[in-house]
């Protein structure tokens, strides 16, 4: 008897910091009928699997739809999701558009504003920009840049440059 008490409080336990999962409005609410259902169920359910299948599925389920309707009463919180889906798009469309640039020598010799290649090679070229402006682009760490604006490794993995600064 003394093993199903401490599961008992154990999982109690458990399910008191999953409670903070839900938004605080709700959760100050329905506290205690949450804490008051789940002893119910632990005691009813015979089998602790289904049981915590049940509580998982269940808490998932609820806290998506208490969130879903604390957006949908909130204005702000739904202009913020906006922005930060705004503003992820554009990083993330600059983060592709950087990679296509440092591809290719042409990529790169086109994402610099040149206007004619005047000579290349596996590992560097030259080319003339609009303005005039000749420019040497080589190959480093198998992506290209200008040679006088080689990036930095910041931090290191091995052999691996997680991190580059220009």
């Amino acid at each position: 008897m003394e093993t199903t008490t401490y599961v008992s409080k154990r999982s109690s336990g458990l399910y008191k910091k999953l409670i903070g999962l839900y938004p605080s409005s709700y959760r100050k609410k329905h506290r205690e009928e949450l804490l008051q259902n789940f002893e119910d169920l632990e005691r009813d359910i015979g089998s602790r699997k289904l049981f915590w299948t049940f509580i998982i599925s269940d808490l998932f389920t609820s806290i998506r739809k208490e969130y879903m309707q604390y957006i949908k009463n909130h204005r702000w919180l739904q202009v913020l999701i906006v922005a930060i889906i705004v503003l992820g798009t554009f990083c993330l469309w600059q983060v592709l558009y950087l990679q296509k640039a440092h591809s290719t020598f042409d990529n790169y010799a086109a994402f610099r504003g040149c206007t004619q290649i005047t000579s290349q090679t596996d590992t560097q070229g030259t080319c003339t920009t609009g303005s005039g402006q000749s420019v040497t682009i080589v190959k480093f760490n198998n992506k290209w840049f200008l040679q006088s604006d080689l990036p930095v490794c910041m931090i290191t993995i091995g052999s691996f440059c997680l991190i580059d600064q220009p």
